[in-house]
């Protein structure tokens, strides 16, 4: 009994799918996650014009996808996450599974249909550079004051 309630809390602390990811981040290179997240926002926001556009995000995410099969699997993620960015492994993996809307385990348009729904908070149809700083910048801190208890 106290080594399934061990296991769900596990589940419950660290993600979905059973996986035991880090929510803590740490980089390579030292970088704040505020850093980062500039870094992903910039990489995003092609043209500068502070929206982040589904064409912007489709041609982001493809870079993701390393056999082009359509779909990206979370080794496909976060290797490239990884090289790019430089997020430890464990932490990027908490990144997918926030990424996956639907839990299947693979990044798909159907994922980026839903997350772009979840980020614009105001409604209005577009998803700003700020809706998209707050979602991101929650995914990097939110865990760690979790766990600072």
């Amino acid at each position: 009994m106290i080594a399934f309630l061990v296991l769900i809390g596990s589940v419950a602390v660290y993600g979905k799918h059973g996986h035991n990811h880090s929510c803590i981040h740490t980089n390579h290179d030292h970088l704040l996650s505020s850093q980062v997240v500039s870094n992903v926002i910039a990489d995003i926001d092609k043209d500068g014009d502070g929206i982040v556009e589904p064409t912007e995000v489709q041609h982001f995410v493809a870079g993701y996808d390393l056999d082009k099969n359509g779909n990206i699997t979370e080794s496909e993620f976060t290797l490239q996450w990884h090289r790019h960015y430089l997020d430890v492994r464990d932490f990027v993996g908490y990144l997918f599974q926030n990424f996956d809307m639907n839990n299947d385990m693979r990044l798909t348009d159907s994922d980026l249909v839903a997350w772009s729904k979840n980020l614009d908070t105001d409604g209005n149809g577009e998803i700003s550079i700020a809706e998209f700083r707050t979602y991101m910048m929650n995914l990097y801190t939110n865990c760690v004051t979790a766990h600072a208890n």
